[in-house]
């Protein structure tokens, strides 16, 4: 039975570079955000829609799983997904769960919040995600799986010493070469192409250089946003692999 790596996140938290890092590695197969489909298409509530429907793409929750399960009789299986996006199904399915190596990349809410703001500013709470994301990483420790969890500033500061700190955690061969890329969209980032240009447009993880206009600094709105993720943010953060 071939492993399925499950890297739970929450929006602008350069998961995607984290991603690309695995596609350069070519010994997974990549799916990218499999659960989005539930949330934006067979689910009302975001304030957003997603940009591209693959109608191939199952969008039940049953379905997905199943679409993930039989990639994984293929080849081990990396998958990158947003927690809130199927927080219910996911918190209450502990045999999936157990059946995924589960691992967790967080990013300062600060960072994160007014990157979201910047693209969406009628962004909630809920889309913000790193309540979800805690109670998600909570509820896999309390399973006996010792999750990892990487932060994005610490990713962005030593890209090769924390993905080899992921690889060792994981078992699985660090390769140094999947560290560097030739810039270029791809397939699997066409649900969500405007979002994913940074990632696109990058070689490799570098130190973010995003700056924005409105912030968790000037706008109450945007800072009460950040107090109330911040908790959940710390907690993890306090359990993340080093380099």
């Amino acid at each position: 039975m071939n492993p399925i790596i499950a890297l739970w996140t929450h929006p602008r938290s350069i998961s995607t570079a984290f991603e690309r890092v695995m596609m350069e590695r070519g010994d997974l197969k990549i799916l990218h955000e499999p659960f989005s489909y539930l949330y934006y298409v067979h689910e009302a509530g975001a304030t957003i829609t997603q940009q591209y429907v693959d109608p191939n793409h199952p969008t039940d929750y049953p379905g997905i799983k199943t679409h993930i399960g039989s990639a994984a009789k293929e080849k081990p299986v990396f998958f990158k997904d947003m927690s809130a996006h199927c927080f219910n199904e996911i918190f209450s399915d502990e045999d999936f769960l157990k059946r995924l190596t589960n691992t967790f990349l967080i990013r300062d809410p600060a960072k994160a919040i007014a990157s979201y703001y910047a693209m969406n500013p009628d962004v909630t709470v809920a889309e913000v995600g790193l309540e979800q994301l805690c109670a998600v990483y909570e509820k896999a420790s309390s399973l006996g799986h010792g999750p990892v969890v990487v932060d994005a500033d610490d990713l962005e500061d030593d890209p090769e010493g924390v993905i080899r700190s992921y690889c060792r955690a994981l078992d699985i061969p660090f390769i140094p070469e999947a560290l560097t890329w030739d810039p270029g969209q791809k397939a699997e980032w066409e649900i969500w192409k405007d979002w994913h240009k940074d990632a696109a447009e990058s070689t490799g993880i570098q130190k973010n250089v995003e700056t924005f206009e409105v912030t968790v600094e000037n706008s109450d709105h945007l800072k009460r946003m950040y107090e109330d993720q911040l908790p959940f943010y710390q907690k993890m953060y306090a359990k993340r692999v080093r380099s």
